[in-house]
């Protein structure tokens, strides 16, 4: 009996040789390069970027440039709060508001600040518009967090309340050789709060769609901190640090410093 039954074991081992052979054969070996990448997932479908310049020229801190009265001088901050940011179509009259608790502080010195990521309901588009500076509730809320928080050197602690917009640097027409204009006022005849609407160039539109990027590219003309309507000397006013009667006329200078130079659709 035991040579039959030894017979029917070698069969037996020698066919689940083969079928584990077959199997392993069969098997597809998989490298990093065959596993699937899960598509990246973008919580954003707008890009507003923020360029500063002086006249055409792109800012270089540092940088001596002159004024529209011939005054020279360079720069060595610049920044700026927006919130409220609307995109607009005129022709249709639809605007998307995005969250105006949103705050962004736009920092020159600092360029992961200028880049905005923002969600926006896909439609076209032919204007932009945004708030310069802080409302009045956040004004009168105390120090707060994010953008807001005192640590960026846009808060008033004597004077409860932010500064809209900075331009510091020095200048030879300046008494003491610098200047230093930290534009605030929320309230009353000298507000500083200031909502510019943005044309784009050419009559271009942006035509989000779904999945897409859009860009919008702004840039900030610090010339016009210096004139139109109010003329802005350095060898007169050197400084404005409080609110009043100067820091509303430079803010209707600076408010008119933004221009939309290119619009790009994904």
């Amino acid at each position: 009996m035991k040579g039959p039954l030894l017979t029917k074991l070698r069969l037996l081992m020698a066919s689940t040789a083969i079928v584990s052979s077959l199997f392993i054969s069969c098997k597809k070996d998989y490298s990093a390069e065959d596993v699937p990448i899960p598509p990246v997932v973008k919580d954003y479908n707008l890009i507003l970027r923020f360029s500063a310049v002086v006249d055409t020229n792109e800012l270089e801190f540092g940088k001596t440039y002159r004024n529209y009265f011939r005054e020279s001088y360079s720069v060595s901050a610049f920044k700026f709060y927006i919130h409220g940011i609307e995109m607009i179509n005129t022709d249709s009259g639809k605007v998307f508001r995005t969250s105006a608790d949103k705050y962004f502080l736009v920092d020159f010195a600092d360029s992961t600040t200028t880049i905005l990521k923002l969600s926006v309901l896909p439609y076209k588009y032919n204007r932009i518009g945004f708030t310069v500076g802080v409302d009045s509730a956040r004004n009168v809320s105390g120090a707060q967090t994010g953008a807001l928080d005192p640590a960026k050197g846009m808060f008033w602690t004597w004077n409860t309340g932010y500064i809209m917009a900075k331009l510091e640097g020095n200048s030879g027409s300046a008494a003491g050789g610098k200047f230093e204009y930290h534009i605030g006022g929320f309230s009353g005849p000298d507000n500083v709060i200031k909502k510019p609407i943005l044309l784009f160039p050419f009559g271009e539109t942006i035509d989000m769609k779904p999945d897409k990027v859009s860009e919008i590219i702004v840039t900030a003309n610090i010339s016009n901190w210096f004139y139109n309507p109010h003329d802005l000397k350095f060898s007169e006013n050197p400084v404005c640090t409080t609110p009043g009667p100067l820091a509303r006329q430079i803010a209707e200078n600076y408010s008119k410093m933004f221009t939309v130079v290119s619009v790009r659709n994904e």
